[in-house]
């Protein structure tokens, strides 16, 4: 059986290629499988009829056989439209001849040439001719006095059994091309989804640029504008010095994050995951924050067990983590703790960041994750790293992650990321906002 399908795949692709459209494939393989259908049945009831003694119409069957044949065989060499031209004529004079002399039901056959003929060209004027052509065919045999005496033509019987597989033909005919059809509605509407999506992304990307990083450059412009112009002295100029240091690296992260989320993108919404330490990702994001959280004399405290893992892409982790342990130095206050911990429950490892800074208001905290929000300072007036919690959102849900914000006013905010523990435990993405305390 095994070998059988192997032979028959073979056959039914025969001049194929890789570089062909899904259309044109189709078309080339229902062109070898009508040849193929042809080709057997035609050898067999040549062989019958010529041990019955109707020796014209074994001519006949083996006349198409033959042209079946070289259908393959033009199809192999890649003549298509000839294979195509060869195969429609062919079978409607053969189909013609058998059913005016022998009343053998070949008008049927005549009208699944007519079909495949429609489906097999785009042009409305062969459609018209070959309809007035096959048109004319039918109305001869019914016009036509029969040439050979009843008893020379084929049995009922045999007329009844063509009559059947014709429209067998018609119907899986048709079918054929509807599911061509449907696959191909289905690609295209991935495909306009697949674009809304990208469109998405480019708006966040662009409405990024303009609230994030355009202003902060506008800052930095203003404060070499008032060194050319020596508008400081030198006690001050340390200290401008130093936010300039300090906004040009905030832009920098941010412009690196964008690009990685660009490239992303371009590379297509499917992201490579793996298993990830979470520990050692989160250790190096802290040491490049150091500096920030001593200036505001904060403690980080890292409570994760070192073989802790999650089944998620680096990059994006990279991304999540220091955004949210970003924002969370930036919003608590002097001399507080920032708590970084882990729980695990069925499905997820939930990283939790907590601080203790201003918090978030919970009328405000539901549109964190899905639209740019306002230009805002953290408690020593810091300014944002620039990319945002929409971008967060975003990455986590491509690595179908959850979301959790807890929040009371004045007092912190624990923001929890779920991300599958394992590859069995990948459902699909949900963002839970707010459960606030």
């Amino acid at each position: 059986m095994n070998k059988f399908r192997k032979y028959w795949k073979l056959f039914s692709h025969i001049g194929a290629h890789p570089g062909m459209s899904y259309i044109d494939f189709k078309r080339v393989y229902m062109i070898n499988l009508i040849a193929l259908l042809c080709l057997f049945p035609t050898i067999f009831f040549a062989i019958l009829n010529l041990i019955d003694q109707r020796y014209i119409l074994s001519a006949i069957n083996f006349s198409n056989s033959t042209c079946a044949f070289t259908v393959l065989v033009l199809q192999y060499y890649g003549k298509y439209n000839i294979a195509k031209a060869t195969l429609l004529t062919s079978n409607s004079v053969f189909f013609f001849a058998g059913a005016l002399l022998y009343r053998n039901g070949g008008e049927y056959f005549l009208l699944c040439t007519l079909i495949v003929a429609m489906l097999m060209y785009e042009n409305r004027k062969i459609h018209i001719v070959l309809c007035i052509t096959i048109a004319f065919l039918i109305s001869l045999l019914y016009l036509l006095p029969d040439i050979l005496p009843p008893s020379q033509q084929v049995p009922r019987s045999r007329s009844v059994f063509n009559i059947i597989n014709a429209l067998a033909f018609i119907v899986v005919a048709v079918n054929f091309f509807l599911d061509i059809i449907y696959k191909n509605m289905k690609k295209i509407e991935q495909q306009r989804l697949n674009l809304e999506s990208m469109n998405r992304d480019k708006e966040k990307i662009f409405s990024i640029i303009a609230h994030d990083i355009k202003s902060p450059f506008a800052n930095l412009e203003a404060l070499v504008f008032m060194f050319r112009n020596q508008m400081l002295n030198s006690t001050t100029s340390q200290e401008y010095i130093q936010q300039i240091y300090q906004q040009i690296a905030q832009q920098n992260q941010a412009l690196d994050d964008l690009l990685q989320w660009g490239s992303s993108n371009m590379q297509g919404m499917n992201c490579s995951t793996s298993k990830l330490l979470i520990k050692p990702i989160i250790q190096h994001i802290i040491k490049s924050f150091n500096d920030n959280a001593q200036s505001k004399q904060l403690k980080i405290n890292l409570d994760i067990p070192p073989d802790t893992q999650i089944i998620a892409n680096r990059d994006h982790m990279t991304i999540i983590l220091r955004n949210l342990i970003s924002n969370a130095i930036k919003f608590s206050y002097v001399n507080g703790n920032i708590n970084i911990y882990v729980s695990v429950d069925e499905l997820y490892t939930h990283i939790h960041i907590q601080d203790e800074g201003i918090g978030i208001n919970p009328l405000k905290s539901a549109a964190l994750f899905n639209e740019v929000q306002q230009k805002s300072f953290g408690t020593e007036h810091e300014p944002g790293s620039g990319v945002g919690l929409v971008l967060c959102k975003d990455l986590i849900e491509r690595n179908k992650g959850i979301v959790n914000i807890q929040s009371t006013p004045n007092k912190g905010s624990i923001f929890s990321v779920g991300l599958p523990s394992s590859p069995a435990h990948i459902t699909q993405t949900k963002v839970e906002l707010p459960s606030c305390c």
